[in-house]
């Protein structure tokens, strides 16, 4: 990213990009979660995830317009159920055709993200500036790392023996040779030669302790979603057990969001007479399978 530090833009909004090109990142982890087959060709299937993730409503639908099938965002018709849910949904896609009063299961298909009906956006949002955040930490130590002593020379013979003795060792010369006058001291006590370094050596060492963080906010993230990040450092403070826990909780919401979605297939292949069918992506599958067997992946 550091493309955008040449961008004649407010520094704010360099780091909104930064945010959004995270969010993109880990929007197309979650809408990789899923594969549907024996849908209408003509669907672009990715929507019904995206839909789904960032709709406020965490609700999209499926709905014929003149002989077509279109996935459209829903957004409430009016009516409720005594939960506060709707009846029937306003079916919209981001050009003009649209759908009103749309029933689930009866003229259209309805999906939704997850049991609760809530979208991802507020979750993705988070992760998204804790990962900017460290990322503008780990280029800030680099940035400080990579800047070089300034010398304050008495006189412009040691400025340039100064810099004889750099090209030297760019060189390769095993040495090099100055006068005195380096290390003689003026008339305030000050040596002909002074060296400012602006850089502090000893924070580069920090880089490793915010590496272990973005590891951490991987593993917090993935986890959420049942796929384990692969963290020697983190597999080797963690028993077998405790690892195969932490695989048992974090299927919970993958199987959530499938079982929505199985749903909606099934309200889709009874109104528009297709076959089709939902699954977990096959990097899930065998993450999945791994669960099943209770099994941790060898090092």
């Amino acid at each position: 990213m550091l493309w955008l530090d040449k961008l004649d833009i407010p520094p704010a909004q360099k780091v909104k990009l930064r945010e959004c090109s995270q969010l993109d990142l880990l929007l197309s982890f979650l809408t990789s979660m899923f594969t549907y087959e024996g849908m209408d060709e003509n669907l672009n299937t990715t929507f019904i995830d995206l839909y789904c993730s960032l709709i406020p409503s965490a609700t999209c639908g499926i709905f014929e317009y003149k002989g077509k099938e279109y996935i459209g965002y829903a957004t409430s018709g009016g009516l409720i159920d005594a939960y506060g849910y709707p009846v029937a949904y306003n079916l919209n896609t981001l050009s003009y055709p649209k759908a009103t009063d749309v029933i689930k299961g009866i003229n259209g298909a309805i999906c939704y993200n997850n049991s609760i009906r809530r979208p991802d956006t507020i979750l993705l949002a988070s992760f998204a500036e804790l990962f900017t955040l460290c990322d503008t930490a780990q280029r800030t130590f680099l940035q400080n790392a990579r800047l070089h002593p300034i010398y304050e020379c008495d006189n412009s013979i040691i400025q340039q023996q100064v810099e004889e003795a750099f090209q030297e060792s760019q060189e390769g010369r095993p040495n090099s040779y100055v006068t005195k006058s380096w290390s003689k001291l003026d008339a305030s006590g000050q040596p002909g030669l002074k060296v400012n370094y602006l850089s502090d050596y000893n924070a580069i060492d920090k880089l490793q302790y915010l590496s272990t963080y973005h590891r951490d906010l991987l593993y917090r993230f993935f986890g959420l979603f049942g796929m384990s990040y692969n963290d020697s450092a983190k597999a080797a403070q963690q028993s077998v057990a405790e690892v195969t826990s932490n695989d048992k909780s974090s299927w919970i919401i993958p199987n959530d969001r499938l079982k929505e979605r199985q749903k909606f297939i099934d309200q889709y292949n009874k109104v528009f007479n297709h076959n089709a069918s939902v699954r977990f992506s096959d990097a899930w599958v065998d993450a999945y399978n791994r669960y099943l067997e209770g099994g941790v992946e060898d090092e």
